[in-house]
């Protein structure tokens, strides 16, 4: 019933404000950038809109799902799950800053949205459903933990006013 209610909560707040994330500012898609072409995810003009897009392509699953629009369902569960085009090794480096489980948590989303998106596929309508309350829970578990020493404090991206577009300045 928790599940339903955090996924009711963020449907309700995404049907209100998706239409403002989906698109981003033209120097996010380049920001970030190290010189050898990877992004630095901890960077807030790199992080910030990449959660955005995740919490839109997460609010429009669920909507696809309650509506039974499978295909698109798997859609955006495939784009949670392809998130970050980085590999793994290069994601080393983050628990400095984004939390000591953050690996674990990164994991257990993508594969979740991975393995949502196949049951979706399939038309396997109770396992998305499960699939679906494990890879919310991942959010929920990485946006939970006490931030690294150096680092970025994930917390402050589950309010509702952080999902709305980047101010100038202010927290990551």
């Amino acid at each position: 019933m928790l599940h339903v209610a955090a996924v009711g909560g963020v449907f309700a707040a995404g049907f209100f404000v998706s239409h403002h994330l989906a698109g981003h500012d033209a120097h996010s898609a380049h920001a970030g950038h190290h010189t050898d072409g990877h992004h630095d995810h901890t960077a807030p003009e790199v992080l910030r809109p990449l959660m955005q897009q995740m919490l839109v392509d997460t609010v429009q699953l669920q909507g696809a799902i309650a509506e039974g629009d499978l295909p698109r369902a798997a859609t955006h569960a495939d784009a949670i799950a392809g998130a970050c085009e980085d590999s793994g090794s290069e994601h080393g480096a983050l628990p400095e800053r984004l939390g000591p489980s953050f690996l674990e948590h990164d994991r257990a989303l993508h594969g979740s949205a991975s393995r949502l998106g196949e049951a979706l596929r399939a038309g396997r309508r109770d396992d998305a459903r499960a699939l679906s309350r494990e890879m919310v829970s991942a959010c929920q578990s990485c946006h939970g933990q006490e931030p690294a020493a150096e680092g970025v404090d994930l917390r402050v991206l589950t309010s509702f006013a952080d999902t709305l577009a980047a101010p100038a300045e202010g927290a990551p």
